[in-house]
């Protein structure tokens, strides 16, 4: 895992991560998030994370994964945090 943290590339961690059995595109950027604190990930297949960016974003429109890594990607190297920021947001029950 030490050796992750030298990469600059997000997709090869996770596509690194990935080929471990038993971790998966969701488990992997998690791990990116909140094991290595790189802010530059987002586990866009999040169930409950697609639901507040679909809220935020999307009027409530159900999204896909691809849909929220789309949204996501204009937040460049802040996607985690900016995941982290909506969950936050929703749960306290700001409306814009």
């Amino acid at each position: 895992m030490e050796e992750f943290r030298k990469y600059e590339d997000a997709v090869k961690i996770i596509a690194e991560l990935d080929k471990i059995r038993g971790i998966g595109v969701w488990r992997a950027e998690l791990t990116m998030v909140r094991g290595m604190q790189r802010l530059d990930a987002m586990p866009a297949d999040d169930l409950g994370l697609r639901r507040v960016i679909a809220h935020y974003h999307c009027e409530d429109r159900r999204i896909s994964s691809e849909e929220a890594r789309e949204i996501a990607g204009k937040w460049e190297k802040w996607k985690g945090l900016a995941g982290y920021y909506l969950i936050v947001a929703e749960a306290i029950g700001i409306e814009v």
